[in-house]
């Protein structure tokens, strides 16, 4: 076998090596503290393309000498005549090959065994740096190596990138202000998913909507939109980068205890655990200031007149209403979903421009509960009746219509259509007035 993953003693060393995926090239560099970078290659440096170093191990030995490649470096294809020279990659990502055949990519734990009088080269890929340890065998008298000429760029450039997704600008320039952590370890083990992910997600859906999502808001749906389809893994790693974006801790815990009314407790757990959690991480200290507004005695009154601000007078005597055997959900739905959650401070708007009156938070607030709606699916008669009441507080179609497009690559097509469909019954419902 002329190269395999070994599962020897190299392999506990190999797994120590770390890589870093730098966020602002999306380029994959090293931890030099493992495997040293060792001194500028300038011996040899007429037989490569780009930077390359050497760190000779236990040189006075005659041990194995440690390689270093920038990203897109690589040597000349050449010859051992007379000899086997053993690569194992140590660290970062990079490609072997042999003349005539196809490549071969280097991984940590990659071994390649290059026979006397092949002619090949070895090197880094395009964006990622790379290790590897070299050493000959077998080398039989009268042992030489042969330089022949460089790899032609167009032939190296036809070699897929190995570590990391390739951005687009748009996609680049959002993926920064969110700080680079997100989808770190998909980056590495999916880079094509990542890349079309990213590329389509933070790219063109951005652009389709940056008129009218700043990054605050954009990131407060997409939090209520991972809460309301259950995605709590990808909660979790978006949570850092919404943090990133301008969105405050308050803002986060007031969308996870808002989310207690349309989803109950135990499908919001979770998320209140990795919230704590992230923000622990953060130095966030815990627990947050209080924002409820209301007692026992005023909830409910309090949750009447938010009724009336999203949705008008008609909901004055709601909370007493109904079948008299089920009359009593109606006034919880006033005293706890309106009274205890949305009379609640913490979650601010946008400033006003000079001169306009200071918006309401229940504005911020129906949005996010049309994100949980929206995104859980099976909503739709609840769903209707909040578009109706985001239009009532001032959230107008072509903001609803944003916000779902914005929100559509967590929760798919067929949630988001459906949402789409309640919008237009409740546009034409109100035309039918």
């Amino acid at each position: 076998m002329r190269h395999k993953s070994i599962n020897l003693f190299l392999v506990a060393l190999m797994l120590a090596a770390g890589t870093i995926l730098n966020a602002q090239d999306m380029t994959e560099s090293l931890d030099f503290s493992i495997w040293p970078k060792g001194e500028p290659n300038t011996a040899y440096a007429k037989y490569f393309t780009g930077q390359s170093y050497l760190a000779p191990l236990e040189a006075e030995k005659g041990g194995p000498v440690n390689v270093t490649f920038e990203p897109r470096c690589r040597n000349n294809w050449h010859i051992h005549h007379r000899s086997v020279q053993v690569l194992v990659c140590v660290a970062g990502r990079g490609w072997y090959q042999e003349w005539g055949k196809s490549p071969v990519e280097l991984r940590p734990g990659t071994v390649i065994a290059i026979p006397a009088e092949a002619k090949h080269w070895h090197g880094a890929a395009r964006d990622s740096w790379m290790q590897h340890l070299t050493y000959m065998t077998r080398v039989e008298e009268g042992a030489s190596n042969e330089w022949l000429e460089p790899v032609a760029d167009e032939d190296y450039d036809r070699l897929p990138a190995t570590c990391a997704p390739q951005p687009t600008a748009e996609a680049e320039q959002m993926l920064r202000r969110m700080g680079g952590a997100y989808h770190a370890e998909f980056n590495r083990t999916d880079p094509e998913l990542m890349e079309r992910f990213h590329n389509f997600a933070f790219g063109e859906v951005v652009e389709q909507t940056a008129d009218l999502l700043d990054d605050r808001t954009r990131f407060i749906c997409y939090l209520a939109t991972l809460i309301g389809c259950q995605g709590i893994d990808e909660y979790r790693a978006l949570l850092p980068a919404a943090l990133n974006v301008g969105v405050e801790p308050v803002d986060v815990r007031e969308i996870v205890y808002q989310a207690t009314a349309y989803l109950g407790m135990g499908r919001i757990s979770p998320f209140l655990t990795a919230t704590n959690e992230v923000f622990a991480q953060r130095g966030i200290a815990l627990p947050l200031a209080p924002q409820a507004r209301t007692t026992m005695e005023t909830r409910r009154p309090a949750g009447t007149e938010a009724q009336l601000e999203c949705f008008g007078e008609a909901m004055r005597n709601f909370w007493q209403s109904g079948p008299e055997d089920s009359r009593h959900i109606n006034r919880w739905l006033a005293a706890n979903c309106f009274g205890d959650y949305y009379t609640r401070g913490g979650l601010r708007p946008e400033s006003a421009a000079p001169g306009e009156p200071e918006p309401s938070a229940m504005a911020l607030r129906e949005l996010i509960t049309f994100c949980f709606l929206a995104a859980q699916g099976g909503c739709e008669p609840q769903l209707r009746g909040h578009i109706a009441g985001n239009y009532h507080v001032g959230n107008d179609r072509a903001l609803l219509i944003a916000v779902l497009s914005s929100n559509l690559p967590y929760i798919g097509y067929p949630r988001t259509l459906n949402a789409l469909n309640c919008i237009r019954q409740v546009d034409e419902a109100e035309q039918g007035k």
